[in-house]
């Protein structure tokens, strides 16, 4: 009899095992520029409401003189879950690197729980699924200063991926292992400035002598 229990008490653990499941279905990056707010922006996106993609955006210029900011102010991502799979917390990854250079390392920003189904996604969908939660952070604080450690007339990238663990193993939203990619420019220093003003002073000068 006890036998038969072991049985069935396996074949049942197997049974969750084969039906459980897990994954990531969606994922969305915030970025402030300029003071300006948290501005959504979708990385892998779901539902019929689309926003603009942070794939393949360029952010845009920043003078590294003057108060320019470039901020990372949120993130979300989008979770599923059924059978005896289970999602236990997420992250953000990103790196900021010049166009051309080899990449340096990523940085982790942990997310946070933010809601279980019914939730409404940054781009305004419905995640109304059983086991659709809602991970990441609220667009409330700054997770990352883009411009540190950049440098003027370079034109830099911003790669990000999303990540998930589960009892089933990590879930990524890569963009298929490719990532996310955005980029920025940043303008020149002042002395770039100067050497421009004096080189128009200069032809300014020898155009009026050759007037006289």
């Amino acid at each position: 009899m006890k036998k038969s229990i072991l049985t069935l008490c396996a074949l049942f653990a197997a049974t969750l095992s084969v039906n459980a499941a897990t994954g990531v279905f969606g994922s969305y990056v915030g970025i402030n520029a300029n003071g300006s707010g948290n501005t959504w922006y979708g990385a892998e996106e779901w539902g019929d409401n689309n926003i603009t993609d942070f794939g393949g955006l360029s952010i845009g210029e920043f003078d590294l003189t003057d108060t320019d900011t470039l901020q990372i102010s949120a993130f979300e991502v989008d979770s599923s879950k059924s059978g005896g799979g289970n999602v236990t917390g997420a992250e953000m990854q990103y790196r900021v690197f010049e166009q051309g250079e080899t990449p340096g390392a990523f940085n982790t920003v942990a997310a946070g729980f933010l809601s279980n189904a019914t939730f409404t996604s940054a781009a305004g969908n419905s995640g109304a699924g059983s086991g659709d939660q809602q991970w990441g952070v609220n667009p409330t604080a700054t997770l990352g200063n883009l411009l540190a450690g950049t440098e003027a007339n370079k034109t830099y990238d911003v790669e990000i991926f999303f990540k998930a663990f589960t009892n089933e193993g990590d879930q990524f939203s890569n963009n298929g292992g490719s990532n996310f990619t955005a980029s920025f420019t940043t303008v020149p220093e002042p002395g770039t400035y100067a050497l421009i003003a004096g080189m128009f002073g200069l032809a300014f000068v020898a155009l009026k002598r050759r007037i006289a």
